[in-house]
């Protein structure tokens, strides 16, 4: 074939190629064809702008020289550049890279893909996509994104706090009106009790009198002036409750061992319990702290509450009695009457228990239970008064008392107390 002959062929394929290359150049991706040296043999005009050379300045220059990468902020060595990875036969050696140009640093997508063009001839081609807007932009999106959760969750702690707080006025003032219903019954225990005292006594005197002159063919007299002696002894005792729930007697206190005060009390009632049958467990802490109470009110504490267990075992049963040391995380409802009086988170307090096993208090009662003339039990065998007095003696001691109960699973009374010393305390 004659060279006249080739030249429109040579011509024509010339055409074509610029064709193709002006065709890759409008591919916004920098593309280059890189030989097996690692050297840049073709570059499509992204790729120019990219490096920011001239085209003498790039053909046969190495591609790691003319950009090099860096990854997490180190520039990676001529063996751990992409171009080389491919060349060494890694098939599509894809991954983002950080790229300094001039005072603008990069994020680049970097793509090589091996390829050869006979045994003896290999390549490697080469698309890089600057993804520095996308880049930030996903910085941005991650920044708000954490910025709107923050926020929620601000939002979410302000909420709860909110509602704590709800919760905590709603307590208190529960606790307000409660104190003042308290208040109004103990001013009308006093006057009812001092008014019903006085004719009582008569009474009872008017029966004694009567006795010492019974004739002995007046039997029946008699028995009916023994049901008003022990009518006028059961209302005398309503009346005794009365005073006492009334009554606020200054409390003695002093620094006391709960365990020796609660090991006190149930010895006056161990006797009572066994001829019940009901087994009696201590369950005392070693080296529990001291609490400042009056020992005598803390002892009727602790005897009214095991009478109770012992009238809810009336077939036996188990009663164990508990003490433990015990610092406050949380501030549970119904502390004190007064807001000074609260125990307060990170408080160390002394706990006493007393389980029983005996038949438990309906879910509905047990809001009541503490409330003056309250009882479960049938008319004429209580008054009421005892747990209203018991709980009354241990908020004046600064504490709480709290009863949990299960029917048919038995009742667990707690109170806690504030411990004598706390910790910053002057020794």
């Amino acid at each position: 074939m004659s060279h006249v002959e080739t030249l429109p062929q040579v011509e024509e394929l010339r055409a074509k190629l610029g064709k193709l290359e002006t065709a890759l150049s409008a591919i916004v991706d920098a593309l280059a064809w890189i030989d097996e040296d690692g050297r840049v043999q073709w570059f499509s005009a992204p790729f120019r702008r990219l490096v920011a050379r001239q085209d003498q300045d790039i053909t046969g220059m190495r591609l790691t020289d003319i950009l090099p990468l860096e990854l997490g902020g180190r520039r990676l060595n001529h063996e751990a550049h992409p171009v080389t990875l491919a060349l060494q036969g890694q098939p599509n050696a894809i991954g983002h890279y950080e790229f300094q140009k001039g005072d603008r640093r990069m994020v680049l997508e970097f793509f090589a893909a091996r390829v050869q063009f006979s045994k003896h001839e290999i390549s490697t081609v080469v698309a890089i996509r600057d993804i520095t807007q996308r880049k930030q932009a996903e910085e941005t999106e991650k920044r708000l994104a954490a910025a709107a959760e923050a926020s929620a969750a601000e939002a979410r702690k302000r909420a709860e706090e909110l509602a704590q707080a709800y919760h905590e006025l709603q307590n208190t003032q529960a606790m307000l009106i409660q104190a003042e219903k308290m208040a109004a019954v103990g001013q009308l225990a006093s006057g009812i009790a001092h008014e019903v005292k006085n004719p009582l006594g008569i009474i009872l005197q008017g029966v004694n009198y009567l006795e010492m002159e019974l004739r002995p063919d007046q039997a029946q007299l008699g028995d009916v002036l023994r049901m008003i002696k022990e009518a006028v002894h059961r209302s005398d005792k309503i009346v005794r409750d009365l005073l006492n729930f009334s009554r606020q007697a200054p409390l003695e206190a002093k620094p006391c061992d709960m365990n020796q005060i609660m090991d006190t009390s149930i010895d006056l009632v161990e006797k009572q319990l066994l001829l019940k049958n009901i087994t009696i467990t201590k369950e005392f802490a070693a080296q529990l702290p001291t609490a400042v109470v009056d020992d005598n009110q803390m002892k009727q504490v602790f005897i009214n509450t095991m009478i109770n267990a012992l009238q809810a075992m009336p077939s036996g049963g188990s009663l164990t009695l508990r003490t433990y040391a015990e610092r406050l995380t949380q501030v549970r409802p119904g502390v004190g009457r007064r807001a000074d009086d609260r125990l307060r988170p990170g408080m160390l307090t002394v706990v006493c228990e007393v389980r029983d096993t005996g038949v438990g208090i309906p879910k509905a009662h047990l809001s009541k239970v503490f409330d003056p003339f309250f009882t479960t039990r049938p008319a004429g065998e209580g008054t009421g008064l005892g747990l209203a007095i018991t709980r009354s003696i241990v908020e004046r001691h600064r504490g709480l008392i709290e009863m949990a109960s299960e029917e048919g699973r038995g009742t667990t009374v707690t109170v806690t107390l504030p411990a004598a010393q706390q910790a910053g305390d002057e020794r």
